[in-house]
């Protein structure tokens, strides 16, 4: 091998990056951490984007960049919200593959090699994961996640006819994506539901390699986004656009139905997709209409205030 070519190979990406969203993360992040950097068997990245936490996360990230040159740690400008700086991390990468990891998860140490080789085997799945064990804010296992939807099935239709119709948590979203795959994608839309929407979405470009191990620990603690806020409080809380309306339930709907539109599906297969969304249409006719309605009642409020302080004789902006 030439001095030239080993610079080479020193210089190419590891195949996998791991993304690290993290705001105020300090209660588990340590643990997180030991757990990322201790996986065995392949070779990574461990990206991780802090949204401007206020806690010691900075300061535990920095100690663990310093003493690891597998960690790449950027701290954002500004708060991106959630959804934002998961994505951002996304573009950030260029390895093979990628996966999100949570700040408050730990993984057994094998977990990313099991992933990884079964994506190198079946080189048509889009997607590896592994079933999970749940444990509490103090480590004690309380309970356990199994796959119930047949997300391997050569079918896409299939595929999303089961993550659509059947209750499940939506365990997927850990798992080990194809890079390139994941790209052309949405990624994750600005609404609360978002990870259930890109795995539907996920789910028309190719099947998923399911590994029946609980080697995911996943903490279910009160702190969780998804436990303390309401649909309405994540758009106030978690969103970075200036709208002032919002209509979540309705927007869910709307990018599901992107998430069929732009698929790779025929003609079709894609009419049976979109009536594969059906379940989720009928289980969210009243929320949306509730949507609708608390829409014309705050657009008359912002209506009303505008004019209490607008000048007599003022026209009222159409923008």
């Amino acid at each position: 091998m030439t001095k030239q070519t080993a610079a080479l190979i020193r210089l190419a990406p590891a195949p996998i990056a791991i993304g690290l969203p993290v705001h105020n993360g300090e209660p588990y992040l340590r643990t997180a951490l030991r757990a990322l950097l201790d996986q065995t068997g392949v070779d990574f990245e461990l990206w991780i984007g802090d949204n401007c936490s206020t806690d010691g996360t900075e300061e535990i990230c920095r100690e663990a960049a310093r003493n690891d040159k597998r960690v790449r740690y950027r701290r954002r400008a500004r708060n991106l919200g959630s959804t934002g700086n998961h994505n951002l991390l996304v573009r950030e990468t260029a390895n093979q593959y990628f996966t999100w990891a949570a700040a408050d998860d730990a993984y057994e140490p094998d977990r990313l090699a099991k992933m990884h080789a079964a994506l190198c085997e079946q080189q048509d799945a889009v997607l590896a994961f592994t079933w999970a064990r749940q444990i509490d804010a103090n480590g004690e296992t309380v309970g356990a996640w199994h796959n119930p939807c047949r997300t391997g099935h050569p079918d896409p239709v299939v595929r999303l006819r089961d993550l659509i119709r059947l209750q499940h948590e939506n365990y997927h979203c850990y798992g080990l994506y194809r890079r390139d795959v994941l790209s052309r994608t949405h990624l994750l839309p600005p609404v609360k539901n978002n990870d259930r929407i890109l795995i539907a979405e996920l789910a028309l470009y190719g099947r998923f390699v399911e590994i029946s191990e609980e080697l995911l620990l996943h903490r279910l603690h009160d702190g969780r986004l998804t436990q303390s806020t309401s649909s309405r409080d994540w758009y106030r809380t978690q969103r970075t656009d200036t709208r002032r309306i919002v209509l979540p339930n309705v927007e869910e709907a709307g990018w599901y139905l992107r998430a069929v539109g732009s698929s790779p599906l025929g003609t079709r297969q894609r009419a049976l997709a979109l009536l594969a969304l059906r379940p989720w249409l009928r289980a969210n006719a009243v929320p949306m209409a509730r949507n609708m309605v608390r829409a014309v009642v705050d657009g008359a409020g912002l209506a009303g205030r505008s004019l209490i302080g607008r000048p007599m004789g003022e026209p009222i902006s159409s923008k």
